[in-house]
């Protein structure tokens, strides 16, 4: 694989998913469903995972642009393949792609998204918690929660939730470490003070402000991945940070107000050309918390995983795990109160039997 050189970042440190095992979906079925891979990091990340052999399920809001994605990455994979050498193509297969809607700033589209996949799966491998926005003006969902922290955190939180059953199913054979990857942030150290679950921090000006309410967003995250990470020691959780990917979709907003737009895109393109990764590469970090086999629950639940999927130490409050099981705690309530966990939902992880019955996936890595 070719990189870019750029004066900042060391590319010779950077996960290479080519060094990942290709899995043949005959005889090793494993199924991967990713948030938000209608463009960027989680199109790349659909990508390489299909082009691994995993059954890939996009989680989108958008019909058109998500189906046009599935038809844009088959042409992509077809151009990879034909490059690949004769050995190669006999030990590399496709997997498959699929499209479930989900719109996570409605969250009643959770539980009919998990109901079609339902349908058609019973286990699940990898789940990729990507989608995400960013910068936005401060708004409040019909469901009560700040726009940024429901789309990047509690509709992410209530997905995982609903699908851990078939983690669990997963993680009952014994053959295969289930993974949990959420799409953090550097920007989570732009929370400068500890702030009550849930704050909306609406304050002026809203421009500056909303980079707060973001990585509150993205520092509950990491929160998230540390208590699944405690409270389910059999799966591998864990946050990324994919780096300064500044050619996203993400920064439209900012591309776009007047005035300011100028000065933003004058400023992204700077980054861009000395501290900025590709959306491919900004995805390596995701890439190898679901697929690096070097990597196990025991010991590395819970971490955190920064440009190319380099091991990283989040801010004082992404370590603070009383502020995490806060966060939790908080989390569950509210979702609670609105009915959207029931009671057979809730987590019981304390129990002798439970901890004796999963002890074997804790103590080694499985692939």
């Amino acid at each position: 694989m070719t990189y870019v050189n750029h004066k900042v970042l060391n590319y010779t440190q950077f996960y290479n998913p080519e060094t990942s095992p290709y899995l043949n979906p005959s005889n090793d079925r494993r199924v991967a469903v990713v948030t938000g891979a209608s463009a960027g990091i989680g199109w790349f990340t659909v990508l390489h995972l299909y082009l691994h052999g995993y059954i890939v399920y996009i989680f989108g809001r958008s019909d058109g642009k998500v189906l046009k994605a599935i038809e844009d990455i088959h042409e992509e994979a077809s151009r990879r393949v034909e490059k690949y050498g004769s050995m190669e193509k006999s030990m590399r297969w496709l997997g498959e792609l699929h499209y479930i809607h989900i719109d996570l700033v409605d969250l009643r589209t959770i539980d009919n998204a998990v109901y079609h996949f339902s349908l058609r799966e019973k286990t699940l491998h990898i789940l990729v918690c990507n989608a995400g926005i960013m910068g936005v003006p401060f708004e409040v969902t019909r469901d009560g929660f700040e726009l940024q922290h429901q789309v990047n955190y509690v509709s992410h939180f209530l997905l995982t939730l609903k699908l851990l059953p078939f983690i669990k199913n997963v993680a009952r054979a014994r053959k295969i470490q289930p993974r949990i990857v959420t799409l953090s942030s550097f920007s989570h150290k732009f929370v400068y003070k500890t702030f009550p679950p849930g704050e909306f921090v609406k304050k002026n000006p809203d421009y500056v402000f909303t980079w707060v309410r973001y990585g509150l967003s993205k520092l509950a995250l990491i929160h998230f991945a540390k208590m699944l990470n405690k409270y389910f020691p059999y799966i591998l959780s864990v946050s990324v940070h994919p780096g300064f990917v500044l050619n996203t979709e993400l920064y439209n907003h900012w591309k776009q107000i007047k005035f300011i737009g100028i000065f933003a895109k004058g400023m992204f393109k700077a980054g861009d050309s000395t501290i900025g990764v590709t959306n491919e590469e900004g995805s390596f970090a995701t890439l190898r918390a679901a697929l690096d086999t070097s990597l196990c629950a025991k010991r590395d639940g819970g971490k955190y995983y920064i440009t190319g999927g380099q091991e990283a130490v989040p801010s004082i409050e992404g370590t603070n795990m009383e502020a995490a099981q806060n966060t939790w705690d908080w989390t569950i309530k509210e979702l609670k109160a609105r009915h959207y966990i029931r009671p057979e939902e809730m987590i019981r992880t304390n129990s002798k039997r439970f901890k004796r019955k999963f002890a074997p996936l804790v103590r080694k890595s499985i692939t």
